[in-house]
């Protein structure tokens, strides 16, 4: 595993090429641990058994699913690569991983540096980055979120320079082009979760109370500042404001945040009629539009835009109950971990968050690059392995 931080760099490009790589990892990964007598060790990785269990019941939550068997398959299939994430973590050793995560702030970096361009009004949406730039909907979504870690996780880096005041400097700069390039993309999912892995990073990463309170303090006052500053920050919050205050009680609402509440209200209702076994994998689609008006952009939506409702309602509070120890299981891996175990918690964070307003798992453009950026995170807390 060698090559894994060349993970880094893929997490920015087209789906296509982040599978490849995934699949091509995991197949190394599988051959390696063979190899060395490890493959049973996957197993003990935290939040495996769980992710197995949460499989094996929407395979079975099948029986009594009203989807068709491709769209049955193709759920099945996304709720699968979870499993990449202790797969790859058990073959990459901690130097490795540690690379990977460097790497990943420079392609951050990078990024967000085209977008500084594209701003400018240089020529930036083609080739290599037309998924990223060019990009829309939940790819542009998925960015913002990478962006917001890329930066977090390069002031984690700087974290670890002591004594060195040039790399230190160095990791600023990947952080602040990070950042610019997360407000200069508008999506206010990064917007929101930028402050939040901050805050989380000061309060796990600061030894002593008092420094904490005045980080905190400090986070407080650059928030307030990019607010005052940043018109299009304060913009796009604003728009989503006025989207709540209008009518979310009819199909017809055609608004990003409006079409949220809709969909809130309707899954629940869902989740309500069959709480302890759901409705069955892949259910949401056809009984949501039974459900919604057609002819609505609310009848074409394809997901609640929740993780959390989602799985809810297609397995039940048993398959929430098996996806929420899952990432307990990873947050306390990074917790004992101390500092090395920062990245992984700042992934976990992300993960969360991002699940209250996307289908985290179920859509690859998130689940794909958040997985393989928590397998380098939770290789990194792992420092019982034996040097490369």
């Amino acid at each position: 595993m060698r090559w894994s931080p060349l993970l880094a760099w893929a997490l920015y490009l087209p789906l296509g090429a982040k599978y490849a790589l995934a699949l091509g990892g995991a197949a190394l990964a599988v051959q390696q641990l063979h190899r060395r007598g490890q493959l049973p060790q996957v197993l003990r990785h935290p939040g495996t058994v769980a992710l197995l269990a949460l499989l094996a019941w929407l395979t079975l939550s099948a029986a009594w699913s009203p989807a068709t068997g491709p769209r049955i398959a193709s759920h099945l299939w996304t709720y699968a690569l979870p499993l990449l994430l202790p797969l790859l973590a058990s073959a990459m050793h901690p130097a490795w991983a540690h690379a990977a995560l460097r790497q990943f702030c420079l392609a951050s970096a990078a990024v967000g540096g085209v977008f500084v361009l594209h701003h400018l009004g240089l020529p930036t949406e083609t080739g290599v980055w037309s998924s990223t730039v060019a990009a829309s909907g939940n790819q542009r979504i998925a960015t913002s979120v990478l962006l917001a870690l890329g930066s977090t996780l390069a002031l984690w880096q700087c974290s670890q320079e002591q004594g060195r005041r040039s790399s230190q400097c160095a990791w600023i700069i990947v952080a602040l082009l990070a950042a610019a390039g997360l407000a200069l993309q508008d999506r206010r999912s990064g917007m929101v979760l930028l402050p939040l892995l901050l805050a989380v990073g000061l309060l796990h990463g600061v030894p002593t109370l008092p420094r904490r309170a005045a980080a905190l303090v400090a986070l407080a006052l650059a928030c307030a500042l990019t607010w005052t500053l940043a018109d299009g920050v304060r913009q796009r919050f604003d728009e989503g404001l006025r989207e709540l205050r209008a009518d979310t009680s009819a199909d017809t609402v055609a608004t990003s945040w409006g079409q949220r509440v809709r969909m809130l209200e309707i899954t629940a209702d869902m989740i309500a009629q069959r709480p302890w076994r759901g409705h069955g994998v892949a259910s949401w689609v056809p009984l949501w539009r039974q459900r919604v008006a057609e002819g609505t952009l609310l009848h074409e939506q394809t997901t609640p835009h929740d993780e959390y409702l989602l799985l809810a309602q297609q397995g039940g509070l048993p398959a929430l109950a098996l996806a929420l120890a899952a990432g307990l299981a990873l947050l306390r891996a990074a917790l004992a971990a101390g500092t090395q175990g920062t990245p992984l918690l700042l992934v976990c964070t992300a993960v969360a968050t991002t699940g209250l307003f996307n289908a985290v798992l179920r859509d690859a453009k998130f689940s794909l690059p958040l997985l393989l950026l928590a397998a380098a995170a939770a290789a990194l807390g792992d420092g019982t392995r034996r040097s490369p």
